[in-house]
């Protein structure tokens, strides 16, 4: 130590003071590294954090103050999905749904005076998993058809006047001879949404 001293002393004015200045830089530089960049940069994410907790708040008080009209909204969701249950085929597993929809196509067939020949559970995709629905299909066929008149009054029953929600696809028509309908033979997809109560 003795040694630097002495070297020290033996500096000129102009070398000491240069001395000094590197090494009062160096001490602030290691002061910095050591105690102030990292405080502020703790203080920036303090910062970050309190901005992002004052934000959910705001949101969650927005949420208590407009809580009321929140609720008025679920309760009307909810009075428009048990309306719109009415119109599903409630059942407690998919093959008696299946059968329910079969024996509402047969009834609206008698109805207007026609017979459903043929009747065959086609397909079902999943809607919805709780609750669980399901739009279930089955393909009919309906042959000697006597009537154009018939015929439309069942369409219309099943797209207008059923109770539950029922959907006609992929309706084909044939027809034998020059007579536009009568013996006629139709075949179709018809959809229902069914809510089932337990999973097959």
């Amino acid at each position: 130590m003795a040694k630097y001293l002495e070297k020290f002393k033996k500096m000129k004015a102009r070398e000491k003071a240069l001395l000094v200045i590197a090494l009062i830089v160096m001490f602030y530089l290691s002061i910095d590294k050591v105690i102030v960049t990292p405080f502020l940069k703790s203080t920036n994410e303090t910062k970050e954090r309190l901005e992002t907790q004052k934000k959910l708040l705001k949101k969650y008080y927005s949420y208590i103050n407009n809580k009321k009209q929140y609720e008025a909204k679920i309760n009307e969701l909810k009075q428009y999905y048990t309306k719109m249950q009415e119109k599903f085929i409630s059942e407690e597993t998919e093959d008696l749904a299946s059968a329910k929809l079969q024996e509402m196509i047969n009834n609206i067939a008698t109805k207007n005076g026609l017979v459903v020949s043929r009747s065959t559970a086609s397909k079902k995709e999943i809607i919805n998993k709780q609750p669980y629905l399901i739009a279930l299909s089955i393909s009919i066929e309906i042959n000697d058809i006597n009537s154009s008149q018939k015929l439309q009054n069942f369409l219309y029953d099943i797209e207008y006047n059923s109770d539950k929600f029922l959907f006609i696809d992929n309706l084909k028509i044939k027809t034998s001879g020059l007579n536009v309908i009568k013996g006629a033979t139709v075949s179709s997809t018809l959809t229902a949404i069914a809510s089932i109560e337990k999973k097959t």
